[in-house]
């Protein structure tokens, strides 16, 4: 191979061509290729020239780990042009990848990289830094860059350095071209039909001469328009740009862009589709689509497109979404309630398991009854992430998918099959919740508090214990006021009051099986409001381990619990997964169910599948990428990269292996490599005491631990990165002395790791923030009062039989400095010779709670030289930590002083006790006393030992004299001698009790004076407050460590270690202290909870300085806030930050993978101790807690709360700011509160703090509160959200504007229903009560304005009758059931209220005043029959009636009478109008009605209101009403007379008669008037019972009565108002029938053959009458007329001249018209000729 002859200069360009020729030398070299590209985007993208140098580097012969990093461009281009006032996004990836041999593929490293981009333009003039950022590696990154361009040409330099890898990759250069031009359209509305002209508010910017150019598009249509704009720019008013309408329906794209003056410069073009049509109401179905996603990833939520919809006149509509990949249906929604003409957005969970990663396309369709409603859409989707679920799940409901709209929303999809699943679903209203999202946009199955889902899916009913299974639930609780309730459930309960399965509250999961039912080893707590992915495994034969069943509970993909259950037992239970209950608000994400065990590694797998962005699951899958190749062990390499370890050469020390060894040890940060050490010449072995006990252990590293053949002993020396050494001394880290014993903690019993490192830390940074010293830290600040440790993975290192390492990982340790390190105290005996530095020890020994006095005389104290400890009885009580021993060895140098100090506090025990016989008698029964704890003095007067006091001695086995030394100490002569008592307060006891109790406050009064001359008070306060705030409870005797320097004004001061039991978690490593634990507190079996709580210095110490004590505590929970790092917030904020600060960092720190892989070791314990190899008064799986993170910060979050509510800090301070605010007067006022959690409730009186008792959660505490008489005195109850009730409040004199704020507030009670009110608030204010369910304010006269409940979510009862309220705004939906509103009220809206019924919908007070009436979605109102009693208050108002706005959607009503009608009458009257969907009046013109009426009765057909039949023009009005009449048409009289007539009438002769209205309902029918056979009720059959009726005036009903034989003679004789009439078809008419009546006009209908004589006999008002064609006899036999002369036109239409009677006496007529061609005829026919003069021709009529 010839040389390549190239010299490449430092700062000049490298050319594609140079690089494949480079690279064809180097595949010359090696079997393989590089190909390099010439276009941009490859070989300039900065990938081809890092591949290359890494090549290079690996070919030269670099060995060990290999990196290729780099970025990678995603653009199609490096250079591009951008538009102002628009993103400019730069699209690259950071790769970043490892292998250990050129044999081997790149693997990710997973770590993060820092980006840096600079830029350099017109402002700019070098490259300068712009931002910094955390970026994941191999992912796309997304960055907008347009605040930082300017006008012009820009360079953009992206680079990343690798945290782990430590390299900076090549910069990659983007060049991007700035237009000045820019516009936009952000607030066109282009989701709305357009019917005319098309306004578009354009955004414009660019003061250049410029045109505006547009386009719009559609089927045969195509239309250009151009407007020249000058240079005026519309940023803060738009210009609305008038875009003539298309004039015929469709979808239309609108397209239009910017550009100067001769069109060199163009803006990109905003494209928008729209919808058109021709007209209002036009019957079509359209859709356009806009804001199309570019591009669509799997494995996470994608916002495909925004749409709209127009369908007529509908409000919403029907539309299937669905997806095509390959031909194949993956995703498919039918909704059929999609808002129209509104902005919805069509969003999918994309979850596609496909074969690889590569990428591939989707096709989106949306169709309407087999109608495509848009063209299909295609989409490439990005496949590489690759975080599917763990596969073989038997049933997957996925929130993601679904939707209220969708049709089949009542039932549950399993995605694994898509079948449906039934559900029963109680109280869900399908509004604001059911499938909808959460705060963050999270699409979940919300159900209210007081709902319930109950899906119809047993997951245990095949048995679980012999098969394995797997749950997992994905959710949250919120707005819980009792978290202790189960709010999910798969579980059967038993009639014994046990149960079966699983079931979860808001603070607590549990899971029983048949025989395990110990809810102290098998729950776990957790938090509520926030979101947890809870995972139950029931593994039988755990990892083969036969006979070996495990239940894992995993909290967020971590084992939070472990038990073991017996092969025999069983889970079986008929359990359906029940969702909801009566407290709090449940939000599903996702559940799962396998019928196997899942391993931790597939746990962990489905947890970042359920994480809801890209970049968690990136960063949670980096966080993990710690598995070799395999994925089985944890991988050492992999783990350095992001993780801090230490390596022992040798194999760890343990129970089974308990022998310290000679080993080196390695040392790497992960963050600071610089700070990487080894040590050589190590004593590696176990530390602690009871730590020692358990199967692994902690591991200590003495340096010039170790000695050489000749016994003297090796320096260990530490070597750094840098090269520099020291001896027998470590510096680990910054800030922290150097160290010369080294402890790795492998907490046990506290497997969460960050008890003691996060204790150790805050203890030393308060006693400094504090103002705390000691001799040591004030010459060198660095010297700590605590050791300090950080979080570190550890490795064993071997050698196989190839010679090469192989590391074990031995799990999860903290590691720093010993507690026994010298230096890290500064505890340097030639600075302070005489120091002493004592701890207390195991178990809590008399002499170490200083019970017992030391007596130097007697030998029952004594320094054991071997043990290294002071001994009572031959018990270790204060072991030796630091210090120098005498000349002789036999004990401290300064152990006189520590015995002094001891005694000091001794002689003020505080445990006495009386006893009234003498010496010899309490040594008689010293049985009954030895065990009581006391000391007792003889109380028997005249006794010689009176007042003595005496102990109890074990090693005697009797009472002996309290004697320090100093003889027996006597009462009367160390406290009334000493100063501290007076005799005669002694001599007026008046019993033995009454002087111990003196002699107590005595001995407490001689330990305030005298002790503080030995001991720091601040520092002992300071330990005391410590030890209570994170409830330590192991420290208040042993772990403790008295100290002294030991100089002439030297004190004794407290340290701490050892801070494991710390929180909810006991010394055995179980989850069992109540945050409400005190010092003196005891658990149910009587222990207290304090080890060492009767521990004379502190029990003392809290008697003496209590008022420091509460001072301390406050100035230290002052001090936490001022080192949490957060600078905004409440005192509790704040402290919780803190909290957060310390402790969570370090429980994050160690990933799932890495806290599983520890959970193992507990799992391998158990079954050593199952078969007795290992052996603990603890079984070792109940210590398995994982990292415990929801549990404890539940807790921890509590205790800050309880701590502040004893100390009157914070949210129980007077400066609180979660307060219910009243202004109080008079001489006392009583509150009664109920906290929702233990607590000391408070109330501020103005500025000072009115304290109640120590209250359990849920009981009542009262206080009151001397208000002196102030007629305004403000009163604040203190931490609201921490409440339940404040108790009834309609009697106390409280005014002004009262503010309500309480998250767990359920009830309010401020006025009442049946007493007097003496409250008299004028304003009530809720603020953040969420889960406030009562509130009752009946009868307050003084409360006006608005109520606005619209943030009480879970409300349940309003009753505000008798205020003078004016509004009350409710919640978008809920399980709202009554709500009472006062007579001032002008609103009604509800929307989605499942529960509310009519009755419950109080209106009776404001139904004059209400103006605007909105009701939808409420399935149990009747929102016509609310309307009907409305208009019915307010008929007296006229037209000028309040009620103006109305919108009713989705009400189904039904009516058994034709009331519903009459109220859709007057609706449609024109005097009410519509509201829109926004609430918003002017756009409906009518009420906008939109649900369905069922009228069940008779109702009219007819209206004299319409003239036409009114129910179809009802119809017609109403269109998007459906009216269903189900009953029978009644008929509406337009004379109520006639009405009134007939409902009282009867007809029919002999034994026939009968009622008119025959089935009695007020109503009359068609069949009901055609059954009809008579008029009369008379056996002759004559007259009607319409004769002589003087009131009625029309019976145009006449006509329905069509079964008439006849009409009966004398009906309507003597009718003298009745004007008008409409006869009904028959053939005769009988005599007399109109005579005197009214009538104006008579119209005898075709079929009438005989009209009888009299018939319109004196009838002065008729002017027609008018015979049909088919009459043949006329008045026969009689006259027609009477004194009627000249008045009657007459019309007789027969052809052939009726027989006629006579004209009557004047009863000629005016004029008579007959057929043309019958004219003659009637001149010469008999009875007519008379009038021969007067007879026309028809055809001459004109109508009168």
């Amino acid at each position: 191979m010839e040389q390549l002859d190239k010299t490449f200069i430092k700062g000049n360009v490298l050319k594609a061509e140079e690089l494949n020729e480079l690279v064809s030398k180097i595949n010359e070299l090696v079997d393989g290729s590089l190909i390099l590209g010439n276009t941009k985007g490859t070989a300039y993208d900065g990938a081809a020239g890092a591949a290359l140098e890494q090549l290079v580097r690996e070919l030269a012969g670099g060995t060990g780990t290999m990196y290729s990093v780099y970025v990678r461009n995603n653009m199609a281009s490096l250079g591009f042009a951008a538009q102002y006032g628009e993103e400019c996004i730069l699209d690259f990836t950071f790769v970043s990848q490892y292998r250990d041999d050129l044999s081997e593929p790149y693997k990710p490293t997973g770590e993060l990289g820092l980006c840096t981009i600079m830029v350099k333009n017109s402002k700019y003039v070098d490259f300068t830094m712009v931002k910094q950022m955390e970026v994941s590696s191999n992912v796309s990154i997304k960055q907008d860059v347009a605040e930082w361009l300017s006008s012009g040409s820009n360079n953009l330099k992206i680079t990343v350095k690798g945290q782990n890898t430590d390299i900076t990759t090549a910069p990659v250069t983007y060049t991007v071209q700035l237009t000045s031009l820019g516009i936009s359209a952000p607030n066109f509305a282009w989701w709305t039909a357009f019917t005319g002209d098309i306004t578009i508010p354009m955004i414009i910017n660019g003061n250049i001469s410029k045109i505006l150019h547009i386009t719009i598009m559609g089927d045969n249509y195509n239309q250009s328009y151009s407007q020249n704009l000058g240079t005026a720019i519309y940023t803060d008013t738009p210009y609305n740009y008038i875009l003539l309408h298309p004039g015929a329906a469709g979808v239309y794209n609108v397209s239009f862009y910017l550009s100067n003056s001769d069109n060199t410069i163009q803006t990109k073009a905003v494209s928008v589709d729209i919808m058109c049509i021709a007209f209002i109401g036009e019957t079509a179905k359209l859709m356009c689509v806009n804001n199309v996603a570019a591009l669509l990833t799997n494995w996470q939520d994608n916002v495909v497109f925004d749409y709209s919809i127009y369908d007529s006149q509908s409000t919403a509509t029907d539309a299937v979404f669905s997806i095509m990949k390959d031909g194949i249906e993956v995703y498919s929604s039918e909704n059929d309630n999609i808002a129209t003409n509104t902005k919805n957005t069509f969003t999918y969970p994309m979850e596609i398991n496909t074969d690889d990663d590569s990428n591939f396309d989707v096709v989106v369709n949306v169709t309407s009854v087999e109608n495509d409603l848009i063209e299909p859409i295609v989409f490439n989707v990005n496949n590489s992430l690759g975080y599917s679920a763990t596969a073989g799940a038997v049933l997957y409901i996925n929130p993601k998918t679904r939707s209220n709209s969708q049709t089949n929303f009542l039932s549950v999809v399993n995605e694994v099959d898509k079948s449906l699943i039934p559900v029963t679903w109680s109280n869900l209203n399908w509004g604001n919740d059911g499938w909808v999202t959460d705060d963050d946009g999270v699409r979940a199955l919300k159900i209210f508090a007081r709902s319930e889902a109950v899906i119809d899916y047993q997951p245990f009913i095949t048995e679980a214990a012999r098969k394995g299974k797997t749950i997992e639930i994905d959710f949250k609780v919120e707005n819980a006021s009792d978290a202790s309730k189960d709010i999910i459930s798969i579980a059967e309960d038993k009639t014994d009051g046990s149960r079966v399965g699983l079931k979860v509250s808001g603070e607590n999961v549990s899971f029983f099986s048949q025989s395990m039912h110990d809810s102290s080893i098998q729950d776990v707590p957790i938090d509520n409001g926030v979101r947890i992915r809870l995972t139950v495994v029931v593994m039988p034969n755990a990892y083969g381990n036969p006979d070996f069943n495990l239940v894992a509970i995993y909290i967020n993909g971590k084992k939070n619990r472990q038990y073991a259950y017996l092969i025999n037992d069983y889970f079986k239970n008929n359990g359906k997964i029940t969702l909801g209950n009566d407290y709090a608000n449940l939000y599903l994400y996702g559940l799962r169910i396998y019928d196997s065990a899942l391993t931790s590694e597939a746990v962990q797998k489905n947890y970042i599948n359920q994480l809801v962005t890209t970049d968690e699951k990136q960063k949670e899958k980096a966080l993990n990428q710690v598995l070799d190749g395999e994925g089985v062990n944890i991988d050492f390499n992999a783990t350095k990269l992001l993780y801090n370890v230490f390596v022992i050469d040798k194999p760890f020390p343990n129970l089974l292996n308990p022998s310290g060894v000679a080993g080196n040890l390695e040392v790497f940060f992960k963050d600071k490599p610089e700070r990487n050490f080894t040590l050589t010449n190590l004593l590696v072995e176990g530390q602690g005491t009871s730590s020692k006990k358990y199967l692994e252990w902690n591991i200590r590293f003495k340096m010039k631990g170790l000695k050489d053949a000749e016994g003297n002993k090796i320096d260990s020396v530490a070597t750094y990165a840098d090269g520099t050494t020291d001896k027998n001394k470590v510096l680990m880290f910054d800030g922290v002395p150097k160290s010369g014993r080294l402890t790795a903690k492998k907490n046990w019993a506290s497997s969460m790791q960050d008890h003691k490192a996060g204790c150790v830390a805050i203890y030393n940074d308060l006693h400094r923030e504090l103002g705390l010293s000691n001799e040591a830290n004030i010459s060198d600040p660095q010297i700590r009062v605590a050791v300090y440790q950080e979080p570190f993975i550890g490795f064993s290192k071997s050698i196989n039989e190839e010679g090469q390492d192989v590391y074990t990982c031995m799990g999860e340790f903290t590691f720093g400095p010993d507690k026994g390190d010298d230096l890290c105290f500064g505890y340097d005996t030639k600075a302070f010779p005489a120091l002493l530095s004592v701890e207390g020890s195991d178990n809590a020994p008399l002499g170490t709670l200083f019970r017992v006095p030391w007596n130097r005389n007697k030998s029952y104290w004594a320094y054991n030289p071997d043990e290294e400890a002071f001994q009572y009885n031959n018990t270790n009580c204060w072991d030796f930590d630091a210090g120098e021993l005498n000349a002789a060895g036999t004990e401290p140098l300064a152990a006189q002083r520590w015995i002094d100090a001891y005694n000091a506090v001794y002689v003020c025990n505080n445990r006495i006790r009386p006893f009234s016989g003498t010496l010899a008698e309490l040594n008689a029964t010293v049985a009954v006393y030895r065990g009581t704890g006391y000391e007792y003095w003889i109380a028997k007067a005249g006794d010689s030992d009176r007042y003595n006091l005496y102990y109890y001695e074990v090693s005697e086995g009797k009472f002996m004299p309290s004697d320090i030394g100093n003889g027996t100490i006597n009462l009367v002569t160390q406290l009334v001698d000493g100063g501290y008592m007076m005799r005669m307060q002694l001599d007026a006891a008046v019993d033995s009790d009454a002087a111990n109790t003196l002699f107590i406050k005595a001995r407490i009064a001689k330990f305030r004076t005298e002790v503080p001359d030995l001991f720091d008070i601040d520092d002992a306060v300071f330990h005391h407050n410590f030890t209570e705030f994170i409830a330590a409870t192991d420290n208040r005797a042993k772990n403790t460590y008295p100290y002294s320097f030991c100089l002439e004004d030297s004190k004794w001061k407290w340290r701490q270690d050892d801070l494991d039991t710390i929180g909810p978690i006991d010394n055995q490593g179980q989850d069992r202290k109540p945050y409400h634990c005190e010092m003196h507190d005891s658990y149910d079996n009587g222990q207290p909870i304090w080890n060492g709580e009767t521990s004379t210095f502190w029990n003392m110490l809290e008697l003496a300085f209590s008022t420091e004590i509460i001072a301390g505590m406050r100035k230290m929970l002052n001090a936490m806030e001022a080192l949490c790092g957060q600078s905004s917030g409440t005192p509790y904020d704040k402290v919780y930050a803190f909290y957060r600060k310390y402790f969570l960092g370090i429980k994050n720190y160690f990933p799932a993978t890495l806290v599983n892989a520890d959970a193992k070791r507990y799992e391998l314990a158990k079954i050593a101790y199952d078969n007795a190899s290992y052996t603990n008064d603890t079984d070792p799986i109940t210590q398995s807690h994982g990292d415990f993170y929801s549990a404890e910060t539940a807790w921890m979050k509590k205790r800050i709360m309880y701590i502040m509510s004893k100390y009157s800090y914070g949210l129980f301070s007077a400066d609180g700011t979660d307060t219910i605010i009243v202004r109080a007067a008079g001489d006392l006022i009583d509150y009664e509160i109920t906290p929702a959690f233990d607590m000391y409730p408070a109330i501020a009186n103005g500025t000072s703090i009115v304290q109640g008792s120590r209250t359990k959660a849920g009981e009542i505490c009262k206080i009151i509160i001397d208000l002196g008489g102030s007629a305004d005195q403000q009163n604040a109850i203190q931490a609201a959200s921490w409440l339940l009730s404040i108790g009834d409040w309609h009697l106390k004199n409280v005014s002004g504007t009262m503010v309500v704020r309480g998250k767990r507030l359920t009830e309010l009670t401020l006025g009442s229903k049946s007493e007097n009110v003496i409250i008299s608030i004028t304003g009530l204010t809720l603020a953040g009560c969420g889960s406030l369910q009562t509130i009752l304010l009946s009868n307050i006269t003084t409360l006006q304005g608005t109520l606005d409940l619209s943030n009480c979510i879970n409300i349940r009862e309003v009753y505000a009758d008798g205020t003078n309220l004016s509004q009350i705004k409710v919640p978008d939906g809920g399980g709202l059931e009554v709500i009472e509103y006062p007579a001032n009220n002008k609103y009604i809206s509800f929307r989605n209220f499942p529960v509310l019924t009519t009755e419950g919908l109080r209106i009776g007070q404001c139904a004059v005043s209400i103006t605007d009436f909105w009701i939808e979605n409420c399935p149990l109102l009747k929102p016509m029959k609310l309307l009907s009693d409305i208009i019915e208050a307010q008929q007296e108002q006229g037209n000028n009636h309040a009620l103006k706005h109305i919108r009713a959607i989705g009400f189904e009503e039904e009516y058994y009478t034709a009331d519903a009608l009459d109220m859709l009458a007057k609706l449609a009257d024109g005097t009410y109008e519509g509201l829109s969907a926004e609430g918003l009046a002017g756009e409906d013109p009518i009420p906008v009605l939109n649900g369905k009426i069922t009228v069940h009765s008779k109702y009219y057909e007819a209206d004299f209101r319409f003239y036409q039949d009114s129910v179809d023009k009802l119809r017609n009005i109403f269109d998007r009403l459906e009216l269903i009449m189900d009953g029978e048409a009644a008929i509406r009289f337009a004379d109520a007379e006639v009405l009134r007539v007939l409902l009282n009438a009867t007809v029919g002769a002999y034994n026939a008669i009968s009622k008119v209205d025959k089935d009695g309902d007020g109503m009359l029918t068609e069949e009901e008037l055609s059954s009809l056979t008579t008029l009369s009720n008379r056996n002759d059959n004559v007259y009607s019972m319409f004769k002589d009726n003087t009131v009625i005036e029309t019976f145009n009903e006449f006509q329905y009565f069509t079964g008439l034989e006849f009409i009966n003679s004398s009906s309507f004789e003597g009718c003298s108002s009745l004007k008008e009439i409409t006869l009904p078809v028959l053939t005769k008419m009988g005599n007399g029938v109109f005579a005197g009546s009214g009538i104006e006009k008579l119209i005898i209908p075709e079929g009438y053959q005989n009209i009888g004589p009299l018939v319109l006999q004196r009838c002065y008002n008729l002017r027609l009458v008018d015979f049909p064609s088919t009459v043949t006899s006329i008045s026969e036999g009689g006259s027609l007329f009477w004194a009627m002369k000249n008045q009657v036109t007459v019309i007789c239409r027969a052809f052939t001249p009726p027989t006629f009677g006579t004209w009557g006496y004047d009863g000629d007529p005016k004029v008579i018209y007959v057929p043309d061609v019958s004219v003659d005829a009637y001149k010469l026919a008999a009875g007519w000729s008379l009038q021969a003069t007067k007879i026309y021709p028809l055809s001459t009529y004109m109508e009168l």
